[in-house]
């Protein structure tokens, strides 16, 4: 039973990278944490983390996301996106994403639910789009048991501030990929299983 997302690839801009970089820097040491960053090529926006999903499902998954692409695209979705300020929650640290044009962000997030309900997937929090550039984890030995995001923030502080105006330039958000997600002891690796043009 694969482990499953659908995702939208995000490139490796000159803004994102610069962030990424300097985030790597940051040494979380002293409050009991170490940070792992997210490697340029899984960068990508989450559209939706399916989690476990039957084999015998599969299958009418990669057709429900078709059609659901197929009337997007209908009705002219503009999926043009870029890279806006940065941020952290629990563990993940990130880049927001915003779409240039407000209604592409309305249109992917009611499509989603609609394409996906049928295979037990909800959500009720609204979508806010954004790309991980790295996960704060607690370190070992360090009898630190939990990321607390208050300290993290903290140790953040600076970094956050020094990124905070990052804006890219406008990105056309190439395709929509169905990812299987596999754990391993050095971080999650993705495979695309299928992808559908967002042009």
């Amino acid at each position: 039973m694969p482990r499953m997302f659908l995702g939208i690839p995000v490139p490796a801009t000159a803004g994102l990278v610069a962030a990424a970089e300097s985030l790597a820097e940051v040494d979380l040491e002293a409050s009991g944490m170490r940070l792992a960053p997210v490697s340029d090529h899984q960068w990508h926006l989450t559209w939706a983390f399916l989690g476990f999903v039957p084999d015998e499902q599969v299958g009418e998954l990669r057709e429900a996301v078709s059609g659901c692409v197929a009337r997007l695209l209908e009705d002219g979705l503009d999926a043009t996106l870029r890279a806006t300020g940065v941020g952290c929650f629990g563990g993940p640290v990130w880049a927001g994403i915003e779409f240039r044009h407000e209604g592409a962000r309305a249109a992917l997030d009611g499509a989603r639910k609609d394409a996906l309900s049928s295979f037990g997937w909800s959500e009720s929090r609204a979508w806010e789009p954004h790309l991980t550039l790295g996960r704060a984890k607690t370190a070992r030995d360090s009898g630190v048991k939990f990321v607390k995001r208050r300290a993290l923030k903290a140790e953040l502080a600076e970094w956050m501030e020094a990124n905070e105006g990052l804006q890219d330039d406008w990105l056309d958000a190439p395709e929509l990929v169905l990812f299987e997600s596999k754990l391993t002891p050095h971080g999650a690796t993705h495979t695309a299983v299928e992808r559908w043009s967002l042009a």
